[in-house]
């Protein structure tokens, strides 16, 4: 939901989500941001494909990875 301001799409392809510079405006951002994250993690752990894509340097957050 682009009211929530949490991610966008990202600019190079119009399909793989990144995460929203603005997302602060929402006061919960914090707290949304976590329970995407559950769901995210929940999904990679059983295995399931989800119905969005994000981008390679959010992935590689996610992993702990150098983001170049």
């Amino acid at each position: 939901n682009p009211m929530y301001a949490l991610f966008r799409t990202s600019p190079g392809d119009r399909v793989t989500y990144t995460i929203n510079p603005s997302s602060h405006c929402n006061p919960n951002h914090l707290s949304y941001f976590k329970f995407v994250g559950r769901i995210v993690a929940k999904a990679v752990y059983d295995n399931r494909l989800l119905e969005c894509y994000f981008t390679r340097s959010f992935y590689k957050h996610i992993l702990g990875k150098s983001v170049r």
